[in-house]
Protein backbone atom coordinates (compact mmCIF):
# COMPACT_ATOMS: atom_id res chain seq x y z
CA UNK A 1 0.00 0.00 0.00
CA UNK A 2 1.24 3.47 -0.90
CA UNK A 3 -0.15 6.73 0.42
CA UNK A 4 0.74 10.39 -0.06
CA UNK A 5 1.07 13.12 2.54
CA UNK A 6 1.33 16.85 1.93
CA UNK A 7 1.56 20.16 3.70
CA UNK A 8 -0.31 23.17 2.36
CA UNK A 9 -0.19 26.73 3.64
CA UNK A 10 -3.16 28.03 1.68
CA UNK A 11 -2.51 31.70 2.62
CA UNK A 12 -5.61 33.03 4.31
CA UNK A 13 -8.47 30.85 3.14
CA UNK A 14 -11.60 32.74 4.17
CA UNK A 15 -15.17 33.12 2.97
CA UNK A 16 -16.06 36.06 0.68
CA UNK A 17 -17.27 39.32 2.20
CA UNK A 18 -15.38 38.58 5.43
CA UNK A 19 -12.59 40.79 6.77
CA UNK A 20 -9.36 39.54 8.34
CA UNK A 21 -6.25 41.38 9.55
CA UNK A 22 -7.89 44.65 8.44
CA UNK A 23 -7.26 43.65 4.82
CA UNK A 24 -9.46 44.01 1.79
CA UNK A 25 -12.49 41.73 1.72
CA UNK A 26 -12.47 38.95 -0.89
CA UNK A 27 -15.09 39.25 -3.58
CA UNK A 28 -16.96 36.15 -4.69
CA UNK A 29 -14.77 36.03 -7.82
CA UNK A 30 -11.59 36.26 -5.70
CA UNK A 31 -12.87 33.52 -3.42
CA UNK A 32 -13.77 31.24 -6.32
CA UNK A 33 -10.34 31.77 -7.88
CA UNK A 34 -8.62 30.83 -4.62
CA UNK A 35 -10.74 27.78 -3.87
CA UNK A 36 -10.46 26.54 -7.45
CA UNK A 37 -6.68 26.96 -7.37
CA UNK A 38 -6.44 25.02 -4.09
CA UNK A 39 -8.56 22.25 -5.61
CA UNK A 40 -6.26 22.16 -8.65
CA UNK A 41 -3.25 21.65 -6.37
CA UNK A 42 -5.01 18.70 -4.73
CA UNK A 43 -5.60 17.26 -8.19
CA UNK A 44 -1.92 17.67 -9.10
CA UNK A 45 -0.38 16.30 -5.90
CA UNK A 46 -3.05 13.61 -5.34
CA UNK A 47 -2.48 13.47 -1.57
CA UNK A 48 -4.26 11.14 0.82
CA UNK A 49 -3.47 13.23 3.91
CA UNK A 50 -2.95 17.01 3.93
CA UNK A 51 -2.01 19.33 6.79
CA UNK A 52 -3.35 22.83 6.10
CA UNK A 53 -2.34 26.19 7.56
CA UNK A 54 -4.07 29.60 7.54
CA UNK A 55 -7.63 28.28 7.51
CA UNK A 56 -10.07 30.96 8.60
CA UNK A 57 -13.15 28.96 7.64
CA UNK A 58 -13.80 25.22 7.76
CA UNK A 59 -16.61 25.83 5.28
CA UNK A 60 -14.16 27.29 2.75
CA UNK A 61 -11.77 24.37 3.26
CA UNK A 62 -14.56 21.86 2.72
CA UNK A 63 -15.56 23.79 -0.40
CA UNK A 64 -12.04 23.49 -1.83
CA UNK A 65 -12.02 19.76 -1.11
CA UNK A 66 -15.44 19.42 -2.71
CA UNK A 67 -14.22 21.08 -5.91
CA UNK A 68 -11.29 18.65 -6.21
CA UNK A 69 -11.67 15.78 -8.67
CA UNK A 70 -9.04 13.86 -6.70
CA UNK A 71 -11.00 13.85 -3.45
CA UNK A 72 -14.37 13.55 -5.20
CA UNK A 73 -16.22 14.55 -2.05
CA UNK A 74 -15.00 11.51 -0.09
CA UNK A 75 -12.41 13.11 2.20
CA UNK A 76 -12.69 13.77 5.92
CA UNK A 77 -12.12 17.47 6.71
CA UNK A 78 -11.41 18.85 10.19
CA UNK A 79 -10.40 22.38 11.19
CA UNK A 80 -10.95 22.89 14.93
CA UNK A 81 -11.96 26.43 15.84
CA UNK A 82 -12.63 27.49 12.25
CA UNK A 83 -16.42 27.28 12.21
CA UNK A 84 -18.51 30.41 11.76
CA UNK A 85 -19.71 30.20 15.35
CA UNK A 86 -16.16 29.96 16.72
CA UNK A 87 -14.09 32.12 14.40
CA UNK A 88 -16.37 34.88 13.14
CA UNK A 89 -17.64 37.96 14.91
CA UNK A 90 -20.10 39.54 12.56
CA UNK A 91 -18.19 39.61 9.27
CA UNK A 92 -14.72 39.68 10.85
CA UNK A 93 -12.47 36.61 11.09
CA UNK A 94 -10.71 36.20 14.43
CA UNK A 95 -7.64 33.96 13.96
CA UNK A 96 -6.21 31.63 11.30
CA UNK A 97 -6.56 27.96 12.25
CA UNK A 98 -5.11 24.62 11.21
CA UNK A 99 -6.86 21.94 9.19
CA UNK A 100 -6.47 18.32 8.23
CA UNK A 101 -7.81 16.52 5.17
CA UNK A 102 -7.74 12.74 4.94
CA UNK A 103 -9.10 10.06 2.67
CA UNK A 104 -8.81 7.73 5.65
CA UNK A 105 -10.95 7.89 8.83
CA UNK A 106 -9.87 10.55 11.34
CA UNK A 107 -10.36 10.16 15.10
CA UNK A 108 -9.17 11.69 18.38
CA UNK A 109 -8.92 15.21 16.95
CA UNK A 110 -7.42 17.72 19.39
CA UNK A 111 -6.58 21.42 19.18
CA UNK A 112 -3.75 22.17 21.60
CA UNK A 113 -3.31 25.79 22.67
CA UNK A 114 -1.17 25.61 25.80
CA UNK A 115 2.33 24.23 26.21
CA UNK A 116 2.81 21.04 28.24
CA UNK A 117 4.23 21.73 31.69
CA UNK A 118 7.53 20.11 30.69
CA UNK A 119 8.05 22.77 28.01
CA UNK A 120 8.35 25.73 30.40
CA UNK A 121 11.78 27.20 29.64
CA UNK A 122 14.27 28.51 32.21
CA UNK A 123 17.59 29.90 31.00
CA UNK A 124 20.60 29.35 33.29
CA UNK A 125 22.25 32.60 32.19
CA UNK A 126 25.91 32.96 33.14
CA UNK A 127 26.70 36.62 33.78
CA UNK A 128 29.99 38.51 33.74
CA UNK A 129 31.03 37.65 37.30
CA UNK A 130 30.65 33.94 36.55
CA UNK A 131 27.48 33.44 38.54
CA UNK A 132 24.37 31.90 37.02
CA UNK A 133 21.04 33.67 37.01
CA UNK A 134 17.87 31.70 36.37
CA UNK A 135 15.81 33.57 33.77
CA UNK A 136 12.29 32.20 33.18
CA UNK A 137 10.71 32.44 29.71
CA UNK A 138 7.01 32.87 30.38
CA UNK A 139 5.71 32.02 26.89
CA UNK A 140 3.22 29.23 27.58
CA UNK A 141 0.95 28.88 24.55
CA UNK A 142 0.98 28.56 20.78
CA UNK A 143 -0.07 31.57 18.75
CA UNK A 144 -1.78 29.09 16.43
CA UNK A 145 -2.98 25.98 18.29
CA UNK A 146 -1.43 22.70 17.16
CA UNK A 147 -3.77 20.12 15.62
CA UNK A 148 -3.29 16.49 16.63
CA UNK A 149 -5.29 13.58 15.21
CA UNK A 150 -5.19 9.84 14.70
CA UNK A 151 -5.66 8.56 11.16
CA UNK A 152 -6.64 4.96 10.60
CA UNK A 153 -4.99 3.57 7.50
CA UNK A 154 -5.95 0.19 6.09
CA UNK A 155 -3.09 -1.58 7.88
CA UNK A 156 -2.38 0.61 10.91
CA UNK A 157 -3.08 3.90 12.61
CA UNK A 158 -0.74 6.90 12.63
CA UNK A 159 -0.60 10.08 14.65
CA UNK A 160 -0.45 13.33 12.71
CA UNK A 161 0.50 16.73 14.07
CA UNK A 162 -0.19 19.89 12.05
CA UNK A 163 1.70 22.99 13.17
CA UNK A 164 2.30 26.59 12.12
CA UNK A 165 5.12 28.14 14.12
CA UNK A 166 5.70 31.88 14.53
CA UNK A 167 7.00 33.58 11.41
CA UNK A 168 10.24 35.53 11.12
CA UNK A 169 8.21 38.71 10.86
CA UNK A 170 9.13 41.18 13.64
CA UNK A 171 6.77 41.40 16.59
CA UNK A 172 6.23 45.14 16.94
CA UNK A 173 4.48 46.34 20.08
CA UNK A 174 1.86 49.08 20.40
CA UNK A 175 3.37 52.51 19.84
CA UNK A 176 6.57 51.11 18.34
CA UNK A 177 7.83 51.97 14.87
CA UNK A 178 8.57 48.85 12.85
CA UNK A 179 10.66 50.90 10.43
CA UNK A 180 12.99 52.02 13.19
CA UNK A 181 16.07 49.71 13.04
CA UNK A 182 16.42 49.62 16.83
CA UNK A 183 12.84 48.55 17.38
CA UNK A 184 12.88 46.27 14.34
CA UNK A 185 15.80 44.30 15.79
CA UNK A 186 13.90 43.92 19.05
CA UNK A 187 10.86 42.69 17.11
CA UNK A 188 12.92 40.11 15.25
CA UNK A 189 14.40 38.84 18.51
CA UNK A 190 10.92 38.45 19.99
CA UNK A 191 9.75 36.47 16.94
CA UNK A 192 12.76 34.14 17.21
CA UNK A 193 12.12 33.55 20.92
CA UNK A 194 8.45 32.75 20.34
CA UNK A 195 9.24 30.38 17.46
CA UNK A 196 11.88 28.58 19.55
CA UNK A 197 9.52 28.24 22.51
CA UNK A 198 6.78 26.87 20.25
CA UNK A 199 9.26 24.41 18.73
CA UNK A 200 10.15 23.12 22.20
CA UNK A 201 6.49 22.73 23.12
CA UNK A 202 5.72 20.90 19.86
CA UNK A 203 8.72 18.65 20.45
CA UNK A 204 7.46 17.76 23.92
CA UNK A 205 3.99 16.96 22.59
CA UNK A 206 5.61 14.63 20.05
CA UNK A 207 7.85 13.01 22.68
CA UNK A 208 4.83 12.35 24.89
CA UNK A 209 3.29 10.32 22.07
CA UNK A 210 6.49 8.53 21.05
CA UNK A 211 7.05 7.47 24.66
CA UNK A 212 3.59 5.91 24.96
CA UNK A 213 3.53 3.61 21.94
CA UNK A 214 5.14 2.58 18.68
CA UNK A 215 2.49 4.33 16.63
CA UNK A 216 4.18 6.12 13.70
CA UNK A 217 4.17 9.91 13.91
CA UNK A 218 4.02 12.38 11.04
CA UNK A 219 4.42 16.14 11.46
CA UNK A 220 3.08 18.45 8.76
CA UNK A 221 3.59 22.14 9.07
CA UNK A 222 4.85 25.55 8.16
CA UNK A 223 7.81 25.78 10.54
CA UNK A 224 8.73 29.24 9.24
CA UNK A 225 12.36 28.19 9.28
CA UNK A 226 14.68 26.09 7.16
CA UNK A 227 15.40 22.40 7.76
CA UNK A 228 18.77 23.17 9.38
CA UNK A 229 17.52 26.02 11.57
CA UNK A 230 17.63 25.56 15.32
CA UNK A 231 13.85 25.63 15.71
CA UNK A 232 13.35 22.88 13.11
CA UNK A 233 16.11 20.80 14.68
CA UNK A 234 14.39 21.17 18.05
CA UNK A 235 11.22 19.65 16.59
CA UNK A 236 13.15 16.82 14.91
CA UNK A 237 15.43 16.02 17.83
CA UNK A 238 19.14 15.20 17.79
CA UNK A 239 20.51 11.98 16.33
CA UNK A 240 22.49 9.67 18.65
CA UNK A 241 26.10 10.47 19.36
CA UNK A 242 28.50 8.11 17.59
CA UNK A 243 29.97 7.19 20.97
CA UNK A 244 26.62 5.89 22.21
CA UNK A 245 26.07 2.18 22.77
CA UNK A 246 23.75 0.24 20.47
CA UNK A 247 21.06 0.24 23.14
CA UNK A 248 21.41 3.99 23.69
CA UNK A 249 21.20 4.60 19.95
CA UNK A 250 18.03 2.53 19.64
CA UNK A 251 16.37 4.56 22.40
CA UNK A 252 17.42 7.85 20.82
CA UNK A 253 16.39 6.85 17.30
CA UNK A 254 12.91 6.14 18.60
CA UNK A 255 12.52 9.85 19.38
CA UNK A 256 13.98 11.43 16.23
CA UNK A 257 11.98 12.74 13.26
CA UNK A 258 13.31 12.84 9.72
CA UNK A 259 12.54 15.24 6.82
CA UNK A 260 11.05 13.32 3.92
CA UNK A 261 12.97 15.27 1.31
CA UNK A 262 16.24 13.95 2.75
CA UNK A 263 15.25 10.31 2.90
CA UNK A 264 13.25 10.05 -0.31
CA UNK A 265 14.50 7.66 -2.95
CA UNK A 266 13.56 10.18 -5.63
CA UNK A 267 14.23 13.87 -5.09
CA UNK A 268 13.34 17.06 -6.88
CA UNK A 269 16.12 19.44 -7.83
CA UNK A 270 13.82 22.35 -6.97
CA UNK A 271 12.44 21.85 -3.47
CA UNK A 272 11.99 25.38 -2.13
CA UNK A 273 8.59 26.22 -0.64
CA UNK A 274 8.91 29.98 -0.19
CA UNK A 275 10.56 32.99 -1.81
CA UNK A 276 11.09 36.26 0.03
CA UNK A 277 13.08 39.14 -1.45
CA UNK A 278 14.35 36.76 -4.11
CA UNK A 279 15.74 34.28 -1.55
CA UNK A 280 14.51 30.70 -1.84
CA UNK A 281 13.90 28.73 1.34
CA UNK A 282 12.26 25.57 2.68
CA UNK A 283 9.79 26.64 5.36
CA UNK A 284 7.19 23.90 4.94
CA UNK A 285 8.18 20.54 6.36
CA UNK A 286 7.07 16.93 6.31
CA UNK A 287 8.69 15.00 9.16
CA UNK A 288 8.29 11.28 9.87
CA UNK A 289 9.27 9.02 12.76
CA UNK A 290 11.70 6.11 12.46
CA UNK A 291 8.95 3.71 11.36
CA UNK A 292 9.31 5.27 7.88
CA UNK A 293 13.07 5.93 7.96
CA UNK A 294 14.97 4.06 5.26
CA UNK A 295 17.95 3.25 7.53
CA UNK A 296 15.79 1.66 10.22
CA UNK A 297 15.89 -2.13 9.80
CA UNK A 298 12.58 -2.46 11.64
CA UNK A 299 10.72 0.12 9.58
CA UNK A 300 7.13 -0.60 8.50
CA UNK A 301 7.39 1.48 5.34
CA UNK A 302 9.64 3.92 3.56
CA UNK A 303 9.52 7.27 1.83
CA UNK A 304 9.81 6.62 -1.90
CA UNK A 305 9.26 10.13 -3.25
CA UNK A 306 9.34 13.78 -2.24
CA UNK A 307 8.33 16.64 -4.49
CA UNK A 308 7.15 20.24 -4.27
CA UNK A 309 4.56 22.14 -6.28
CA UNK A 310 6.10 25.61 -6.46
CA UNK A 311 5.75 26.83 -10.04
CA UNK A 312 3.34 29.51 -8.82
CA UNK A 313 5.97 31.20 -6.63
CA UNK A 314 7.60 34.39 -7.94
CA UNK A 315 11.30 35.23 -7.79
CA UNK A 316 10.43 38.94 -8.10
CA UNK A 317 7.50 40.90 -6.65
CA UNK A 318 7.26 42.63 -10.02
CA UNK A 319 5.96 39.40 -11.58
CA UNK A 320 2.17 39.25 -11.22
CA UNK A 321 0.94 36.62 -8.79
CA UNK A 322 -1.31 33.87 -10.14
CA UNK A 323 -4.81 34.72 -9.02
CA UNK A 324 -5.88 32.79 -5.95
CA UNK A 325 -2.48 31.18 -5.39
CA UNK A 326 -0.63 30.87 -2.09
CA UNK A 327 2.72 32.40 -1.17
CA UNK A 328 3.99 28.93 -0.18
CA UNK A 329 4.94 25.89 -2.18
CA UNK A 330 3.27 22.58 -1.40
CA UNK A 331 5.61 19.72 -0.46
CA UNK A 332 4.27 16.19 -0.77
CA UNK A 333 5.78 12.80 -0.12
CA UNK A 334 4.81 9.24 -0.95
CA UNK A 335 5.21 6.45 1.60
CA UNK A 336 5.16 2.77 0.72
CA UNK A 337 4.01 0.43 3.49
CA UNK A 338 5.48 -3.04 3.62
CA UNK A 339 2.85 -5.76 3.15
CA UNK A 340 3.87 -7.82 6.18
CA UNK A 341 5.47 -5.27 8.48
CA UNK A 342 6.30 -6.39 12.05
CA UNK A 343 3.94 -3.77 13.42
CA UNK A 344 1.98 -4.03 16.67
CA UNK A 345 0.68 -0.49 17.17
CA UNK A 346 1.26 -1.13 20.87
Amino acid sequence: MNFRIANFNVENLILPDTRYYDREILTQDDYDAKVNWIASVFDRAKPDIVGVEEVWSDEALADAVGRSFHFAGTAHVVAPGASKAENLKGRVGQRPRLGLISRFPVTDVMSISHFPDTARIHIPLRVSDGSITDVPVTIDQFQRPVLKARINLEAMSILVFVAHLKSKGPMIGPGEDGQDPWQASMGMARATMVRAAEAVALRHLILNELARSKTPVIVLGDMNDGPDAASTQIVCGASPDERSTSHEREIKWDTVLYPTYRIAAQRSSSIHTHIFNGERDILDQILVSEEFYSRNRNRVGTVVRHSVINDHLRDSPDVPKQRGSSDHGIPWAEISLFPAAPYTNA
